[in-house]
């Protein structure tokens, strides 16, 4: 019996395509629990596909953080299913990881980043350590949810990591200076 391998892989999904959908459908009379569900659905980095449906990577820790949710949900009249699906083919891959691109949010952070070292020389270097700390929270939240690192990630990673020296160094010549009086 000749079987014909080609036609078979050609219906396999890409490889890594696996992903969760969470399908909600909540009672407008629990406005705090349909809050409660959309908050941690975003602080999971879920995308949203419309209205009740949302989408996230499978994994065993998107796993575990829907299930809590899921539970929570019907026990309050409302419906939550987690479904485990693999993308279609290359093209629906593609479209679904670019939910998930963070780059517009790195950039943002790259410039803010940049934009910091008009003060160096200028202004006090505490003051532009503390805002940079701030930049540097926000690069770590954004990153805890990219599931997909790009360019941008490592463009930013790296314009922040060449700032922090910079402001050690503005803060050096400041302590050194401090502890001689």
């Amino acid at each position: 019996m000749d079987t014909d391998h080609s036609a078979t892989a050609m219906q396999q999904p890409p490889a890594g395509s696996r992903w969760l959908v969470t399908i909600t459908q909540l009672p407008t009379e629990d406005p705090a629990g349909r809050m409660r569900m959309l908050r941690t659905l975003e602080s999971l980095g879920a995308a949203v596909m419309r209205e009740g449906v949302y989408l996230l990577p499978d994994t065993q820790d998107n796993r575990r953080a829907l299930e809590r949710p899921a539970q929570y949900v019907p026990q309050n009249a409302g419906i939550a299913s987690v479904l485990r699906v693999d993308a279609a083919d290359e093209a629906q891959q593609a479209q679904f990881k670019r939910c998930f691109d963070r780059s517009a949010r790195y950039d943002e952070l790259t410039k803010n980043i940049h934009s910091l070292r008009i003060g160096f020389g200028v202004s006090d270097p505490a003051a532009i350590a503390r805002v940079l700390h701030k930049q540097r929270r926000d690069f770590e939240a954004v990153a805890a949810l990219d599931f997909f690192p790009n360019e941008a990630r490592a463009r930013t990673e790296h314009a922040l990591v060449q700032a922090e020296a910079e402001v050690r160094a503005l803060l050096s010549p400041a302590q050194a200076g401090a502890a001689a009086h």
